[in-house]
């Protein structure tokens, strides 16, 4: 592997960082954003939504044409667009036009990062398991970097609009770095890189998507993606709440007790990136570990559910997080694996589950409202029993769309 491929691999690995990173500055900052703008909750509330719709109407067609060409060309799009957006947040007064950022924002960050993200695993699909568990390592040093950097510039005396310039001279950086590089061509060629005009690629899209929804193994392990976000963020709120009002541990106890969850996260990701730094079969090792993950997740939410005390409830999370972050880049890398080449069209399949994570926040908070807080954490708990039913016990062999399939 040459310098500037080395080169390039970090840099499209540092944006799962800056993505965590810059998009927790609008969660993090929204007190610094609601006093900027004078916003209302219901105001707060349609800045999330417009960004979500926005992403799930436009990152389809990014992906599904990325696999057209060069990744270089949306991936800088994309970088260039989250420079724009970020200013433009950051300059703006008018909540109109904070709307409007945040509409480009969102299709913006699946073009940089999801399709940096499929640029590696296409350069080297050996390793794609190994790669996406340091992608999701870096993404939650950025979580744990994003509050920090609020703080400091809080601290410093600035507010929104300087927290919104931070985002666009950090993407301004990375865009920069990457717009000199060349993309090596992928491993495994995409069926549409031959001679094929225009014409054909969009004739034989439909053909394609058709064939990957028939794909019962990649449809399990979307559903495993969806397990994973199960066990996110939103668990984490959720047991955050739990903590305060069952166990009535203060705000500091909270954040340090959360910060455990994530921390066993971070262990975990580093333990399965050195298993699988050992084997010459990642995929198949990943898929094996993937039962016993899920095993000991289901024991940390149960002994959580059933805490007590609050150091029971600190361990329950740290066995949560190193059981169920590995989730992520072994489900991910599996779907990848089930279209080689075609990277793109397998992030537009799998995003059609997108809708289900949209409506997860309001489900368990309607549990959690109407039954319990431990209801509702114990509707999300049933995640890892998810897994263990969804996820293949071996790995099938990759399912290409063929040139028959597709022609």
């Amino acid at each position: 592997m040459t310098l500037k491929t080395v080169w390039l691999r970090s840099i499209l690995l540092g944006t799962a960082l800056l993505d965590e990173l810059t998009f927790g500055f609008l969660v993090v900052g929204l007190p610094l954003a609601r006093d900027a703008f004078g916003m209302t909750y219901e105001q707060v509330g349609l800045l999330f939504t417009v960004g979500a719709l926005s992403a799930l109407i436009i990152e389809p067609g990014i992906n599904l044409t990325s696999d057209r060409v060069s990744k270089r060309v949306p991936i800088l799009g994309g970088m260039f667009a989250l420079v724009c957006a970020f200013a433009l947040a950051g300059l703006t007064r008018n909540y109109a036009l904070l709307l409007l950022a945040v509409a480009l924002a969102d299709p913006a960050i699946g073009a940089a990062v999801g399709l940096a993200q499929a640029a590696l695993v296409e350069q080297q699909p050996a390793i794609a398991t190994r790669t996406l568990a340091r992608w999701t390592l870096l993404s939650s040093v950025g979580d744990l970097l994003s509050p920090l950097v609020v703080a400091a510039t809080a601290a410093l005396g600035g507010g929104w609009t300087a927290l919104s310039l931070v985002g666009a001279s950090l993407w301004l950086a990375a865009g920069c770095l990457t717009l000199p590089l060349r993309f090596p061509r992928p491993a495994f060629a995409s069926p549409v890189d031959d001679d094929e005009s225009d014409g054909s690629f969009w004739a034989t899209l439909w053909p394609s998507v058709h064939a990957a929804l028939q794909d019962r193994t990649l449809l399990r392990w979307m559903g495993v993606l969806v397990m994973a976000t199960m066990v996110d963020e939103i668990f984490l709120g959720f047991t955050g709440l739990l903590l305060r009002d069952r166990l009535h541990a203060t705000i500091a106890s909270v954040s340090l007790i959360l910060a455990l969850g994530m921390v066993g996260g971070m262990v975990g990701l580093l333990t399965l990136e050195r298993l699988l730094g050992r084997s010459h079969e990642q995929q198949q090792v990943g898929v094996r570990l993937l039962p016993w993950l899920a095993l000991m997740t289901l024991a940390g939410i149960v002994t959580l559910l059933l805490a007590q005390a609050l150091w029971l409830a600190a361990a329950a999370l740290f066995v949560i997080g190193l059981g169920a972050t590995s989730w992520y880049p072994v489900a991910r890398a599996a779907t990848y694996d089930r279209l080689p080449g075609r990277a793109g069209l397998a992030r537009a399949i799998t995003g059609l589950v997108m809708p289900l994570e949209l409506m997860l926040p309001a489900l368990v908070g309607v549990l959690a409202e109407r039954f319990s807080l431990v209801a509702a954490l114990g509707f999300l708990g049933l995640a890892p029993i998810g897994v263990l039913l969804l996820a293949p016990r071996v790995r099938a062999k990759a399912a290409t769309v063929s040139r028959e399939t597709t022609s």
